[in-house]
């Protein structure tokens, strides 16, 4: 299978491309940004510069790779789109827009995206359903809710099989972005490092999904096919940045954490989800708990910091 991932250079694209290669994927990467050595030089994998924002250059590279199936990974990040709503909705809607495009004046038979809870707004019964009333309170929310509703038209009118993941808090080794990174990633970096752990907000919740968890749910969609709704929650455990961090202690008893206790800053998503669908419709099981992710996690760093 022929498979162009977008957002290639990003925290997610980086996990995902070698995994698809081991799958047997003829990958082409390509991203907004100069080739990376990683891609060209350990995976030996063609690296298309674009612009997808431009309808001109989506389709360029879309009628030129002529992909069998998209990953799509390239968007702007929440903080980004609060502070500039118009590029957000470039970037992250008329890119998908102009992918979804072409792929159909091309024949691309899969495309799959990274969606986001933050569709969902807050106010909800947790965990929320997977189909649960969508009223986002972020410029993002409200993009990645634009795309959905995108996949779902282009699905009905055009037969274009279409898919997307819902990915709570991310975390893993190389995450440098991202509001959720805070919270997770950027303090078992601290740790990896032996650097002291300063917790602000140890009571804010949400789930913790490892990141090669989230890579197996994109692979898992991409070579599904054939499914009932268009998009669905993705999930690992739901844990306080407290109840987190207690676990990291245990797995590392070296570790200076220290917990200040603080108002906890107004948070636009809940902090559980519901991926019964996705369990029962896609067969979708994380193979990570918490404390395996977290062990990896901070091992993975040590590891790449001895050899720096």
């Amino acid at each position: 299978m022929k498979t162009l991932v977008t957002g290639a250079t990003g925290f997610i694209g980086s996990h995902l491309i070698p995994a698809l290669v081991d799958r047997g994927h003829q990958v082409v990467a390509t991203d907004a940004v100069a080739e990376p050595r990683w891609i060209t030089s350990k995976l030996n994998i063609p690296y298309e510069r674009a612009d997808l924002g431009s309808d001109a250059e989506a389709k360029e590279l879309v009628l030129r790779v002529r992909p069998d199936g998209i990953v799509h990974l390239a968007g702007l990040l929440a903080e980004a789109c609060e502070a500039n709503p118009q590029l957000g909705f470039r970037i992250n809607v008329m890119a998908t827009l102009a992918l979804l495009r072409w792929c159909v004046a091309q024949g691309t038979r899969r495309f799959v995206m990274a969606s986001s809870p933050s569709v969902f707004g807050r106010g909800l019964p947790e965990p929320v359903a997977n189909d649960a009333v969508k009223l986002p309170e972020t410029v993002y929310g409200q993009t990645k809710l634009a795309c959905e509703n995108l996949l779902d038209w282009y699905r009905r009118v055009h037969g274009l099989s279409v898919g997307a993941v819902r990915f709570p808090w991310v975390y893993g080794p190389g995450r440098t972005t991202g509001l959720t990174a805070l919270h997770s990633s950027f303090l078992l970096d601290a740790i990896a490092r032996g650097e002291e752990v300063v917790v602000e907000d140890a009571d804010q919740a949400g789930d913790w999904l490892y990141v090669h968890d989230a890579v197996r749910s994109l692979i898992l969609m991409l070579e599904k096919g054939t499914h009932s709704r268009v998009a669905y929650n993705i999930m690992g455990e739901v844990h306080s940045v407290r109840e987190a961090m207690n676990i990291a202690q245990e797995l590392f008893p070296k570790a200076r954490i220290k917990m200040r206790h603080s108002a906890p800053a107004p948070y636009p998503y809940a902090s559980s989800f519901d991926d019964t669908q996705a369990r029962d419709e896609l067969g979708w099981r994380p193979e990570y708990s918490i404390r395996r992710g977290m062990k990896e996690h901070v091992e993975t760093v040590r590891r790449s910091l001895a050899v720096a």
